[in-house]
């Protein structure tokens, strides 16, 4: 713990300043990850195939991320850290408060999936910019980790609310990641200016067939993620009857096994390459669909639904084949952002195929059509080469006060 604290001393402010900005931003993310869906179920009764088609307004934010990354290209990326705090704050804060029907919660749905979304570009690229060569993983196995962190946080606040809100549950819940979310804004302000801001050097789009099979990972990560963000919560709600505190402590163990997990996902990558971690993630997730398609045992259900939570830290390694083979550094905000668009183009989709699936063919069918992308992502990760790192992203200048 000394040892710990001695390291937190001589850390760089300006990385202390946007660590602390994760954490409070992740408490917002634990907060909405272990309550949303029973707050839909709840709120308003949301049939299999009304819940599969919600995810597309909900991940269209993620789909624009390449144009709202557009029009904040002038911006240091500092600001963008800022900007999504905001917009988290005020979404989450209307899902709570100002949510009277359902056209109603959609608009505030948007506003937090926006934050929400555009952070994952902000992550990725000052996580980097705060990286030494050769420890890119383990920077963001860092930041990872204390998202995961703070996800405990948000996941145990929900578990006690549970106990003791009642009928107020949903609105306690989300006025605490609002005001998270408002920290987290406060403490990205204070990064000084110069201090791993990763200015997208104005490119705003960027393409190249170098880059392919990250382009192709980001879409087989899409279809993946969002089988598993839907159905895998759905089914545990209205198939298996697990309640709110159930959700919230299942969030609870993920979030802190993710803690010690991704920091050493990172460093497993920085040792072992990129290509090796993408062939265990597809074994693991044939595992994971097997799971919920042929098992009834509620206690593997919980272990398989956190381990797939664990293994979306694949997208540490994604990020790090992206700096490993990347052009030069500018290419990195616009490549990570339409990375996060292609995801998204295929989470709008697959949820609306995947309720109309369950509604024909039951739930069991959904997972078993998931199991086509854990072979889709093995042949993938074959063709994904090991190699020398591209051009080096710098660590930050020496900050000083703006």
């Amino acid at each position: 713990m000394n040892n710990l604290l001695d390291r937190w001393r001589k850390a760089d402010p300006a990385f202390k300043a946007f660590l602390l900005g994760v954490f409070f931003l992740g408490i917002n993310a634990g907060v909405i990850s272990s309550a949303f869906n029973n707050y839909l179920n709840d709120s308003f009764s949301l049939t299999s195939r009304q819940r599969g088609f919600l995810e597309f307004p909900r991940e269209l934010p993620g789909f624009l991320v390449i144009f709202m990354a557009g029009l904040l290209a002038a911006l240091p990326v500092r600001k963008w850290a800022i900007i999504t705090s905001l917009l988290t704050a005020v979404g989450v804060a209307g899902l709570g408060f100002l949510s009277p029907g359902y056209s109603s919660m959609l608009v505030w749905m948007l506003l937090w999936s926006a934050g929400s979304h555009l952070f994952m570009t902000v992550e990725s690229v000052m996580g980097l910019r705060f990286a030494k060569e050769g420890g890119q993983g383990r920077r963001l196995g860092q930041i990872s980790g204390m998202t995961n962190f703070a996800a405990i946080a948000g996941a145990g606040s929900v578990w006690i609310l549970a106990k003791a809100a009642g009928p107020a549950l949903y609105k306690a819940a989300f006025l605490l990641a609002a005001l998270a979310s408002l920290a987290s804004a406060f403490l990205f302000a204070r990064i000084p200016s110069g201090g791993g801001e990763a200015a997208p050097g104005g490119k705003r789009f960027v393409f190249r067939r170098r880059y392919k099979w990250y382009y192709l990972l980001n879409i087989l990560f899409g279809a993946r993620k969002q089988i598993f963000l839907t159905f895998a919560p759905w089914v545990l709600v209205t198939q298996f009857g697990a309640s709110p505190a159930l959700m919230a402590s299942l969030m609870l163990v993920s979030a802190a096994a993710g803690v010690i997990f991704r920091q050493a996902f990172g460093e497993l990558t920085d040792r072992i390459g990129e290509r090796r971690i993408f062939i265990a993630d597809s074994v693991i997730l044939l595992f994971i669909c097997a799971g919920f398609a042929f098992s009834t045992f509620r206690p593997l259900l919980y272990f398989i639904f956190i381990l797939d939570n664990l293994m979306f830290a694949t997208r540490i390694a994604r990020t790090t084949y992206l700096s490993r083979i990347v052009e030069e550094k500018s290419h990195i905000a616009p490549t990570v952002s339409f990375g996060i668009t292609i995801d998204h183009a295929v989470s709008m989709t697959i949820p609306a195929a995947g309720g109309l699936l369950w509604a024909a063919y039951g739930y069991k069918s959904v997972f078993l059509a998931a199991s086509l992308l854990s072979v889709a992502g093995l042949f993938t990760a074959l063709a994904v080469e090991d190699g020398p790192r591209g051009p080096a992203v710098p660590a930050p200048a020496p900050v000083t006060p703006d």
